[in-house]
């Protein structure tokens, strides 16, 4: 029988890889328009710390997930373009089978705090996003069409509504402005 064995290093090696997968600048992007989404729902006062706290991690692992998913699906497009060539997966430092079993780990992790901790309007519309980022643009609208970025777009513009129902419980014309 063949055991594998992993050292500190490894380890921390493949945690850097995964890490790198969720595109950590794009994410951090995401979570602070999801913040201002929340900020701007409460006009008069503060959202409510558990909400903020809960819903930014929710909302971050699925951003992650959607992010690795898209790494997966375009992984030979990034080994010839010289900006994505040094990713994880055209190196081969992560097979496909390790991407997916990561992305829905934290993708299921980001859901089920949001479903547990904010409420479910909220996982639906993170969910939703993940699915116009990761399905809709990411297989479908790129490679296909040059309008890929202006369809597309709603996935990128559903954060700070994703925050305002995060608080409120609700999408309102406000939260729709957001969106715009």
């Amino acid at each position: 029988m063949k055991t594998l064995t992993l050292d500190h290093n490894d380890m921390r090696r493949r945690m850097r890889h995964f890490y790198v997968m969720t595109k950590p600048r794009v994410n951090s992007l995401i979570v602070f328009c999801a913040i201002i989404g929340m900020f701007l729902a409460v006009p008069a006062g503060l959202p409510p710390a558990g909400v903020v706290l809960a819903a930014t991690l929710g909302i971050a692992c699925v951003a992650g997930a959607a992010a690795a998913i898209n790494c997966l699906i375009e992984q030979q497009i990034d080994a010839r373009m010289a900006r994505t060539r040094a990713r994880p997966l055209p190196r081969g430092e992560l097979g496909a089978s390790d991407t997916l079993i990561f992305s829905a780990l934290l993708g299921a992790t980001g859901l089920w705090v949001l479903y547990a901790l904010v409420n479910p309007l909220t996982m639906w519309l993170t969910f939703a996003t993940f699915v116009g980022y990761a399905v809709i643009y990411t297989v479908f609208l790129k490679p296909r069409t040059p309008q890929n970025i202006v369809i597309g777009g709603a996935s990128g513009a559903m954060p700070p509504v994703l925050g305002w129902a995060a608080v409120t419980g609700e999408v309102s014309a406000d939260a729709l402005l957001l969106f715009l």
